[in-house]
């Protein structure tokens, strides 16, 4: 029944969640390829088209909406501030490259379409390229993952283990995310 919910539904549920989160799922379908229970390359294509959807998106959000209150305050962050210092100066690089720059996958397209002349068309090209070596990245380092797994688990014959090890990652990131959230300076009024 699992299997079968995986496979009908999986690259769906690969591309939603590389639009939402990314690195997390992308890897967790890795390891779901490697116990066969999607085909690689379409995981591949679903993390690409997940992660595009976001970066596209959140550039054009950002160059409509770059005098709103919170894509203000969003430029005056201490990453944009670090990113606008290093790489402002050849946004093409940044759009290249931002994808692979921890905490940078939604403040570097605000960035792009808030502080630069960059068009959409360079912008959107720049970026694709970026997602399919970051998609084959990712779910490449998941299944090398699902192999180490079934090296030490033995192999693997449950969907249960894999979906736990996936929902261990992404429990993982949570943590992370609101570690730093309650670790973040208090707002300022």
């Amino acid at each position: 029944m699992l299997e079968q919910l995986i496979t009908q539904y999986g690259l769906i549920a690969i591309y939603i969640g590389c639009t939402f989160e990314g690195d997390t799922v992308a890897i967790a379908g890795g390891v779901l390829a490697h116990r066969g229970l999607m085909p690689f390359w379409p995981v591949v294509f679903a993390a690409i088209g997940g992660g595009l959807t976001t970066d596209t998106v959140t550039f054009w959000l950002g160059r409509r909406f770059r005098d709103h209150p919170r894509v203000l305050r969003a430029v005056t962050h201490p990453l944009a501030q670090w990113l606008t210092a290093r790489f402002l100066s050849r946004p093409l690089l940044l759009a290249c490259i931002f994808r692979f720059i921890p905490g940078a996958r939604t403040i570097a397209p605000v960035m792009l379409a808030t502080a630069t002349n960059i068009r959409g068309i360079p912008y959107t090209i720049a970026t694709a390229v970026s997602a399919c070596i970051w998609g084959l990245l990712m779910v490449s380092v998941g299944t090398e993952i699902g192999v180490v797994l079934a090296r030490i688990f033995g192999h693997l014959t449950r969907v249960e283990m894999v979906l736990l090890v996936a929902l261990l990652v992404l429990s993982l990131f949570l943590l992370r995310a609101v570690w730093r959230y309650f670790r973040a300076d208090p707002p300022k009024t």
